[in-house]
């Protein structure tokens, strides 16, 4: 059977790999690569008494990686467990709970996943990760405490990640609405690690923005975070990194939104140029200064990794 070239590119078809002909309800024939299926519509999650809602939330989130359109939740909830529905709107864009019962709760996927566009939450998650850091350095600079205002709104990071990710998940197993996508193969694997490094780009700053604080938050509490004196100095210190670095993110968006490889080698080249140096010093900052130091190289590599995987792409 002769194929066209450009599907089967996309496809990562050759000669050793095995495809499947699949007639619809119409009478249409439909080529599939073999180790590629559809994604069935309904999935069933059975709840325990003992689930918490993070861990109710979780399940959910692995069903709707994996491209199911309906979830069905089936056991009596108690009211502590219902709090789930409230992580789920922070959360996970499109997916509403549509019918309630006493022993059943039914959750659907109202955003249709074609109408999706990759490219746009990569850039829209560079913008937020833009906006948020600029907000730590206006903190900083106005010698006010963040507390957990960077922690809430990540979560708009969050929703982005997870539909993006579900997304990658579907095209993944899904030939059909692999094709939508157009898309390779190769190509939505290494959107799907720029998309994950983006993600950890919000939850690093969230720990970055309590290094400021001087009072505990539920966050802090929460993740195990702890207070340290006041530090102008280290503040001061933590506000030109974070100008430095900005202005190295949005060089990287530049380069990725107009798929420079030249600009994007030449930053990944450079990038031990945006590190923070941690300089002997002593006294009760020792502590916070090494903090600092480990919350700047998570954001440098971070930021290397998007590099690296963008070239590939």
């Amino acid at each position: 059977m002769s194929l066209p070239l450009p599907w089967s590119r996309r496809f990562d078809i050759d000669k050793k790999r095995e495809l499947t002909l699949e007639e619809t309800s119409d009478g249409v024939l439909t080529i599939v690569p073999g180790d590629m299926k559809r994604i069935e519509e309904e999935a069933t999650i059975p709840i325990t008494n003992n689930a918490t809602p993070d861990k109710i939330y979780y399940k959910i989130l692995k069903a709707y990686f994996d491209g199911y359109k309906i979830i069905t939740l089936v056991g009596n909830l108690t009211d502590e467990q219902m709090d789930f529905i409230d992580i789920i709107h922070k959360r996970v864009v499109g997916l509403e709970v549509t019918e309630q019962k006493k022993d059943q709760i039914i959750l659907t996927d109202l955003l249709r996943p074609e109408d999706v566009d990759l490219d746009k939450i990569i850039s829209q998650m560079f913008s937020f990760i833009s906006v948020v850091t600029t907000d730590i350095i206006s903190h900083i600079e106005q010698n006010k405490q963040p507390g957990d205002k960077i922690l809430d709104r990540d979560s708009v990071t969050t929703r982005n990640h997870n539909l993006a990710y579900r997304c990658c998940n579907m095209a993944l197993k899904d030939s059909m609405y692999l094709s939508k996508l157009k898309k390779t193969t190769s190509e939505i694997l290494i959107i799907s690690r720029i998309i994950r490094y983006l993600d950890m780009l919000g939850t690093i700053l969230v720990g970055g923005s309590y290094l400021i604080n001087i009072e505990m938050t539920e966050g802090m509490k929460k993740y195990h975070y702890k207070i340290f004196e006041e530090d102008e100095k280290l503040n001061k210190t933590l506000e030109k990194y974070l100008k430095k670095w900005l202005q190295y993110l949005k060089s990287i968006k530049t380069a990725l939104k107009e798929k420079d490889i030249e600009k994007a080698t030449d930053l990944y080249l450079r990038r031990f140029e945006f590190r923070l140096e941690m300089k002997d010093r002593n006294g009760k900052s020792g502590e916070h200064l090494a903090n600092i130091i480990d919350f700047s190289e998570q954001l440098n590599r971070m930021s290397s990794l998007i590099l690296r995987d963008f070239m590939m792409y």
